[in-house]
């Protein structure tokens, strides 16, 4: 699911070696100035004198998706190319959206999205994560009533381009929160088991290398729409969480995989659910916005466990999605609020800066760093639809 050497959540952690590359690219990038775009550049949306003024970037349309897309996940391969899978697409016949069984990859070289092979069971609001190998492990989500949790997971396979299915969660969970571990492992983390009609507090860990779930320690409290966020040190930091319409939990903990024990990890100011978190370049990570109109936003020290004002966004934001740039700093696009807007967080000094817009109007999308320093991010709700189209921020 943030310095000069970037770290990343989307919402997901990256696996050791797929970090290591963007390390490197990063390096580079520090010494070299921002990467030239490869990407056919199409018209830009933004004049020279709106960049000038923003001093920030701009966004560009780029190709767009060949199915639109809600509710979906993206990761960025080690080659570069940025795979995703499933989503809810437009409402059909008595208004029910598509569950996509569909995916597809980008090629920043060519601006342009491919399909690959087709996941086993449609599937919207699941989990996806890169695995040490470079196989993509997705699982769980909802199917197409939007009512019953999948409890299957499955893994795609880079060189064949096709998914295989591998042991099922659980417990069919929705809206439940995810982390990868170093090691390769994902943890699973509360959501409402749609079975029973009950918010958990249980916890599942998969191992790519059984290809099977395994019960973990339980969270302290039950948890739904929250956030799961892996530190620097390898443990998982969960925050939020609760009803939509509220009550909304400000407690957060901090789960350790060595030990499988749960800790305290201090009160944030708000109670917050579908919110951002992002690892900053020095280890903290930042919260951002959340349901009912929240501007504001917070870092948590692992040093301490200890939760301090990071500012107040110039827009209310919720089911937006926050990306660490090269630079250490944190792009926030859309969400519901303002949803064509985009804000970019500086830790060095604490303060927000307004970016040029979007070209299109979103929330509900997806949004992963390029190994060039840019930002792909696509679908999305736009105006009540999802949308197929594609952009990049160029810093």
């Amino acid at each position: 699911m943030p310095d000069p050497l970037p770290r990343i959540h989307l919402p997901a952690p990256w696996p050791a070696a797929l970090a290591l590359v963007l390390l490197l690219v990063a390096a580079a990038g520090c010494s070299a100035g921002p990467a030239a775009s490869t990407t056919p550049s199409p018209t830009p949306q933004s004049s020279v004198e709106e960049v000038a003024e923003h001093g920030e970037g701009e966004f560009v349309a780029t190709g767009a998706m060949g199915n639109d897309r809600q509710y979906h996940v993206m990761v960025t391969l080690p080659d570069g190319r940025v795979l995703t899978a499933g989503g809810r697409g437009k409402g059909v016949g008595g208004h029910r959206a598509l569950v996509h069984t569909s995916a597809e990859i980008y090629d920043p070289s060519t601006g342009e999205w491919t399909f690959t092979g087709d996941l086993a069971e449609g599937r919207r609001k699941h989990l996806m994560a890169v695995l040490p190998d470079g196989s993509v492990f997705a699982a769980g989500g909802t199917d197409l009533s939007g009512f019953e949790a999948i409890r299957s997971s499955e893994i795609w396979d880079p060189d064949s381009g096709t998914w295989s299915t591998v042991g099922p969660i659980d417990t069919a969970r929705e809206k439940a929160a995810w982390a990868a571990l170093p090691d390769g492992r994902i943890v699973l983390t509360g959501g409402v088991d749609t079975k029973k009609l009950r918010r958990l507090s249980s916890v599942e860990i998969f191992d790519p290398q059984t290809g099977q779930w395994a019960e973990a320690a339980p969270m302290g409290v039950e948890r739904t729409l929250h956030t799961a966020t892996t530190l620097e040190d390898g443990r998982v930091l969960v925050a939020g969480g609760g009803k939509l319409d509220g009550p909304h939990l400000d407690s957060a903990e901090v789960y350790d995989p060595q030990s499988d024990s749960w800790a305290d990890a201090g009160t944030m100011a708000e109670g917050r659910v579908l919110h951002t978190a992002t690892v900053l370049g020095d280890g903290r990570v930042l919260i951002v916005g959340g349901s009912g109109g929240k501007r504001s936003a917070e870092i948590w020290d692992p040093q301490d466990s200890s939760w301090s004002s990071a500012g107040m966004t110039g827009q209310k934001r919720a089911e937006h999605a926050a990306v660490l740039l090269a630079d250490g700093r944190v792009l926030v696009t859309g969400g519901l609020g303002v949803r064509n807007s985009a804000e970019i967080f500086d830790p060095a000094t604490t303060s927000w800066k307004t970016a040029p817009d979007m070209v299109e109007a979103r929330y509900r999308h997806a949004a992963v760093l390029l190994p060039d320093g840019r930002v792909l991010i696509a679908g999305g709700n736009g105006e009540e639809e999802a949308l197929s189209e594609s952009e990049l921020f160029v810093p």
